[in-house]
């Protein structure tokens, strides 16, 4: 079998040392598909051969920054999107395989098929990290597009209480929502750099519901469906992954001001103020904290607004039922991941989590009203710490079952 400790000189090289490990794999899972006259010493001994060689085979790839591809597909159901069948993937990868100390980039892509409570509907989702020269230069996106029926209730905590999803809330429309990030290091574990927000709503007319009609916000700005955003971005991170950290840090200080001169048909300010903490209790075993502060001013339409709720904010309440000029919101997760008889961790795991969140026209009037979600998650370890998760959140008006790549926080 290929040394671990020795850096292949080239991904040809490399990958015949994966070839290597992968037919030796092979050769005992087929030893003991014909184990019938093995002892049960014999079986557990093969059992635990196969388990070392899989566990060598991520730590070789991990190290020698193999690129690898995961596709996925299947049914789950989400409040915004009702019904849907999902297909995706996870590609990751090295910039540069010859510096071991590199973080793992990764690009997963989600493309859904939906029959909601309207008409059948298309979306894709992507969530791209990307590391550079020794992680210090940096880039983060997300994307989220589609052609969708959703509910809209209004600005404000009230407009969400005020009814449950009806047609009166129903409407159809074409959004795509991007937002990214390109950080430079300026000193340990500290990063600077500019951040770039693009939002684009378009209700169908045909569609609007009374619950839109009813909205001042609504009524000032359906017509003007473009907001274009920049800024910058003030990073602290001290994680050792930044897609699925045991331990360490992060705070982020992001601020954008949206512009006619940029493209932008309103005018006004967001800012976000993210702070993560993880905690390891043991090996496989992470408690997690996320808080966020979001703000924003002048001429913000009800598309832009701080919203919280979706696969990543407050798991359980339907996306942007809660929405207004500001939003907090407090989540503490805990990770656990399986161990093998021998103490090592297997792809498997599960989460529990619970969160805290409220929204206001002004951040001194957060916490007057407040929302809550909780839930239970299942993790499997794709790719070298990089996980495919599937999770139930719910709240007190909404229940969502989640399937997505790499952790929500």
């Amino acid at each position: 079998m290929p040394p671990l400790s020795e850096l292949q000189p080239s991904t040809e090289a490399a990958e015949q040392g994966l070839t290597q490990l992968d037919a030796g794999i092979e050769a005992l899972e087929q030893r003991l598909a014909n184990s019938s006259q093995l002892s049960g010493d014999q079986r557990r001994h093969l059992e635990q051969q196969l388990t070392d060689l899989k566990q060598q085979r991520k730590r070789y790839i991990e190290h020698q920054g193999l690129s690898m591809l995961s596709l996925v597909g299947g049914p789950a159901y989400t409040p915004e999107l009702g019904t849907l069948l999902a297909i995706g993937g996870l590609y990751s990868f090295s910039t540069d395989r010859l510096e071991p100390e590199l973080q793992r980039s990764s690009v997963g892509a989600f493309f859904l098929v939906n029959q909601g409570e309207g008409d059948t509907g298309f979306a894709v989702r992507s969530k791209q990290n990307l590391f550079f020269d020794h992680n210090r230069i940096r880039f983060t996106g997300e994307l989220r597009a589609g052609v969708q029926s959703s509910h809209f209730w209004g600005v404000g905590y009230q407009a969400g209480e005020r009814q449950d999803a009806s047609d009166q809330t129903l409407m159809k429309a074409t959004s795509l929502d991007y937002r990214a990030n390109l950080s430079y290091q300026i000193s340990d574990d500290l990063y600077l750099g500019p951040a770039f927000a693009i939002h684009y709503y378009r209700p169908d007319e045909q569609s609007i519901p009374q619950s839109a009609w009813d909205d001042s916000n609504f009524q000032a700005y359906y017509q003007q469906p473009l907001s274009v955003g920049i800024g910058a971005t003030l990073q602290y991170d001290s994680r050792d992954v930044a897609v699925n950290a045991w331990r360490g840090q992060y705070l982020n200080l992001e601020l954008l001001a949206y512009r006619d001169g940029i493209g932008s048909e309103l005018e006004f300010e967001k800012g976000l103020l993210d702070y993560r903490y993880y905690w390891p209790l043991a090996k496989g075993r992470v408690l997690a904290f996320y808080n966020a502060l979001q703000w924003s001013s002048g001429d913000v339409p009800y598309y832009a607004m701080p919203q919280l709720g979706g696969m990543r904010s407050m798991r359980g309440i339907y996306l942007g039922r809660y929405r207004d000029n500001s939003t907090v919101e407090h989540t503490t997760e805990y990770r656990h991941t399986f161990r093998y008889r021998d103490g090592s961790l297997t792809n498997h795991g599960m989460v529990l989590w619970a969160g805290l969140g409220s929204v206001a026209q002004h951040t001194g009037d957060l916490y007057h009203d407040t929302l809550y979600s909780y839930g239970i998650g299942y993790r499997y370890e794709m790719q070298p710490r990089m996980n495919v998760r599937v999770d139930l959140g719910v709240s007190e008006n909404d229940t969502g079952f989640y399937f997505n790549f790499t952790e929500a926080f």
